[in-house]
């Protein structure tokens, strides 16, 4: 029988060579009660394909003092911090397969299991009570070892033991500010993987967010926000050595955070969500412009493949190299780990979410006000359409935008909907959206296009000839335009199954 899932709720910081003093002498935390240092050797296990791995979970066998402890660990993309964990006594330094039976990885104890990294650090641990919860600190320093590979630890991990999430987050937060902290994206058995193979793990999909028919819309928001930042964040390592996908994934889970605001807008506190949407804006921007050169080079150069437009391609690979170095450099700095620290504790706080006590709006259930919501963003898109045909590039653009957050918004809520309303509704969104797609991708290349030529005239040729091709793909679009936008004004909106 498998046993209900344990959840581990651990926000973890990477620690600067020599600062891990200063973490622990940092005032928030004298109180504690520390602990004796440990040093501790953890071998992690694998099957030879790498299932566990695959399942986004960690199998480990660890030896503190003269202890050993079993362990296993497993993302389920549900919020940004939490794990399920489950946990046996071992009996040596053998692992037990059978325990495994207890979990929803059952099947994979049946596979023969091998070493594959092993984590050697001395941890020093102290116990904390903040806002009414137990907290433990734990800085690790020390080595992981993958074949003739080694990479150093240096980190501190805050985990919740009792009490509130908000209460973590919110000593996070005090931290994080105070020490200009990076979040730490990877966990160890993460790192383990990349030292072995080098690669980053890919950020794996969202778990589908459960809206239970009563939730209560603070719920709602929180839930979706925390699976939002655990896509961003898991993400993240493979965006900061410039996997295009992992950039993709990182942009559109942005995307969607501030879709998300503005579908709650009218409920939540205005000063706290608008500078959580500016800090998203500016993320998105780095994001985005790697995203766009991404794109130039690996889909639309090659598609315009013709007399002068290979001219621009050693321009153009410069280009979204320095774009993704920017990204490197947005990622490895503390101004993200803000906005996910910062965001994760508003969650927590529905006074502070709503703007007054007792949460307001956001204390109704979810049904009674998801119709209002929808329809506002709803309204929005249509009178963005009116007379589409004599609608600059711009405000097809804008256009753009606001289907995207009402498509987010509807997909958000799909599980209050009828499947077969909101698939028709949400079909005739995505056609539309589709169309004005290849209208705004045909003039982003001409306007990159336009960018290399400032850097270089003699590259004129070839901005010409990607012109003459984008020219050709906007008149196609805009030819379909107006069909799309009749069904997309002719569907109706879904509203939710009371």
């Amino acid at each position: 029988m498998i046993a209900p899932e344990p959840a581990e709720i651990e926000i973890k910081f990477l620690l600067p060579e020599g600062s891990a003093a200063a973490f622990e002498d940092h005032s928030v935390l004298r109180g504690g009660e520390a602990a004796s240092p440990l040093h501790t050797t953890t071998t992690y296990y694998d099957t030879v394909d790498r299932a566990f791995a695959r399942a986004g979970a960690s199998l480990r066998l660890r030896r503190a003092g003269s202890q050993w402890v079993q362990t296993l660990k497993l993302r389920d993309g549900s919020g940004p911090f939490g794990r399920g964990e489950w946990e046996w006594t071992a009996k040596g330094t053998r692992l037990d397969p059978r325990h495994l039976a207890e979990t929803p990885l059952a099947g994979l104890g049946e596979e023969e299991l091998i070493p594959v990294f092993t984590v050697e650090v001395v941890r020093r641990t102290r116990s904390l009570r903040h806002e009414g919860a137990t907290i433990e600190i734990v800085v690790d320093e020390g080595t992981i070892r993958a074949g003739d590979r080694i990479e150093t630890v240096r980190e501190a991990e805050l985990e919740l033991k009792e009490g509130s999430p908000a209460a973590l987050c919110h000593l996070a937060a005090i931290l994080q500010a105070d020490l200009s902290l990076v979040l730490g994206a990877e966990s160890k058995s993460d790192r383990g993987w990349r030292l072995l193979t080098g690669e980053p793990l890919k950020g794996g999909k969202a778990r589908d967010i459960d809206l239970p028919r009563d939730v209560v819309a603070a719920e709602a928001f929180r839930r979706i926000v925390a699976s939002l930042l655990a896509s961003l964040l898991a993400h993240q390592p493979a965006a900061a050595v410039g996997r295009m996908e992992a950039v993709h994934g990182m942009r559109i889970a942005t995307r969607r955070l501030r879709a998300l605001l503005a579908l709650f807008g009218p409920c939540l506190a205005a000063v706290p969500g608008a500078a959580f949407t500016a800090g998203l804006r500016d993320l998105a921007a780095v994001l985005g412009e790697a995203r766009d050169w991404d794109v130039f080079v690996t889909e639309t150069l090659p598609r315009a493949d013709g007399a002068g437009t290979s001219l621009l391609r050693p321009l153009a690979e410069a280009e979204r190299r320095m774009a993704h170095r920017r990204v490197a450099e947005e990622l490895g700095g503390p101004a993200v780990s803000r906005l996910v620290l910062g965001l994760a504790a508003w969650t927590e706080d529905l006074a502070a979410l709503a703007g007054e006590a007792g949460g307001g709006a956001l204390g109704q259930p979810l049904l009674d006000l998801a119709p209002d919501l929808l329809a506002r963003l709803d309204r929005k898109a249509r009178r963005r359409g009116r007379r589409i045909r004599r609608r600059s590039e711009t405000e097809l653009h804008d256009l753009r935008k606001a289907l995207k957050k009402l498509r987010y918004g509807v997909e958000f809520l799909s599980p209050l909907h009828k499947p077969k309303r909101l698939s028709a509704y949400l079909h005739q969104t995505r056609r539309l959206q589709e169309t004005l797609g290849v209208i705004n991708d045909a003039a982003v290349a001409t306007a990159l296009a336009a960018r290399l030529v400032e850097h270089d005239a003699a590259l004129a040729p070839g901005a010409l000839a990607l012109r003459a091709w984008a020219d050709l793909r906007q008149e196609e679009a805009h030819n379909a335009l107006r069909k799309a936008w009749r069904a997309f004004r002719d569907a109706h909106l879904p509203r939710p199954i009371r």
